[in-house]
This record gives structure tokens, sequence and C-alpha cells, in this order.
């Protein structure tokens, strides 16, 4: 029987990847390594992307082989899989915002790498639901300075809780303290900064945010 993942294998052996390297950066069973190795199964869907990019295969090229639709060997020449140090980071995504009183827009201009473990400690959310971008004015120093990098949680639409929350009201978007008042059943819109006065919203159940910030980087000229 022909074995389609032969290659795969040594590709590993070349590079001293082990079937059970493979299996703790896709989060696999040891034994489904072996069995793919084997000819005996393919990747399924939800592993394809992460077992190209531990690989460092190219996306297309290995989604087809893998389903079929191809029986080109994906390109190996000069390719290395990821080290056990790379394996251990996350990519997030840099955006610069801007906005219109109907619609908000985030365009990526670069990333921002960050080790998992740490990422777990900011939020339970997939990476691709967390944005940075550089914040803009002053309203909220001393806790927030121009030029800051702010770490938002987009998942979080609906706050609950108090923190900072990014808000787009009016075509501008900008970052705010949130802090409820259960007992009034009241919440205030606060900057830190004092020059600029707290705004009270009377339904606090209404509000809409288009993320919550979990984490702020400094920026110190």
């Amino acid at each position: 029987m022909n074995n389609k993942w032969t290659w795969l294998k040594e590709y590993m052996q070349k590079n001293n990847i082990s079937q059970g390297d493979v299996a703790d950066a896709l989060k696999w069973q040891k034994t489904r390594v072996s069995e793919l190795l084997c000819g005996k199964r393919d990747f399924p869907v939800n592993k394809v992307f992460p077992a190209a990019r531990f690989f460092n295969l190219d996306l297309e090229e290995f989604t087809k082989y893998n389903s079929g639709f191809s029986k080109e060997i994906p390109s190996t020449a000069g390719k290395t899989p990821l080290s056990r140090a790379q394996r251990c980071m996350v990519s997030i995504d840099i955006v610069e915002t801007s906005a219109t009183a109907k619609q908000t827009r985030f365009q990526t201009i670069g990333q921002q790498t960050i080790n998992e473990e740490i990422f777990k400690m900011l939020t339970a959310s997939a990476p691709d639901s967390v944005k940075a971008m550089f914040s803009r004015g002053d309203s909220m120093q001393p806790t927030i300075s121009d030029g800051d990098l702010i770490w938002v949680d987009m998942s979080i639409n609906t706050p609950t809780v108090d923190g900072l929350y990014l808000f787009a009201i009016r075509g501008e978007i900008f970052v705010k303290r949130l802090q409820m008042d259960n007992f009034n059943r009241t919440a205030s819109i606060i900057s830190d900064n004092p020059l600029y006065p707290p705004i009270t919203i009377n339904k606090p159940d209404k509000i809409s945010t288009l993320g919550k910030v979990i984490s702020v980087t400094k920026v110190y000229r």
C-alpha cells in the first residue's frame, strides 16, 4: 500500500522532529500522529493550519495534498520546522483604527509576538480575537499615554465588569474606564485625566463596546 506521508516522516527524521513533538505542537494524540505517518489517516480539518505552520510548509499546497485534491507533495526545499521556542509564541495583529458614524475599520499594519503562556494569563480568548493598537491623545493619562500599545480583546462587546474598554461613538474611537454602579443601576465612562469630565450612563445594559483592554505596553521616550 502506498503511504502518502512517507515524505513527511523523512522530513521529520531529517530535522530530528519526533512524533511527540508533533503531538505536542498540534495538541493531538501521539497515536494519531503514528497512524498518519503509517498512511492510515490524514490530518483532520482543524489540524491542517497548525500542521502547515509547524512544518513550515505552504498552506495551500499542504491543504490540497491532505484533502486529496492534489497528489503533488508540498515542497520542503529550504524549509525547516518551527523550533520549540517559535512554537511557544503567538502572533497578534497590530491595527490602525478609523471610524465613521456607521462603521469601524481595522487595518493590519504589523504583528506583535507574545509567549503563549503569558498570553493565556491575559485572556482565555483565541489569539485572533485580540488586536493591538497604538493609543492617541492624553485623556487616559497617566494610565495610558499617547503612543502606548494597548491590547484589546475584541470578543468582549457587552461589558459586565469594571475596566478599560474600547468605544466607538459618533465616528470617534477611544479608550475609557467603565465603572458600574449596580446600586443605582447606572454606569460612568471615565477619563483618568481629571481634565476630562466623566459621562453618566443611565442604561448600562445598553452599553456596547468594541472590546476590553487586557494589557498596556508603555512606550518610554
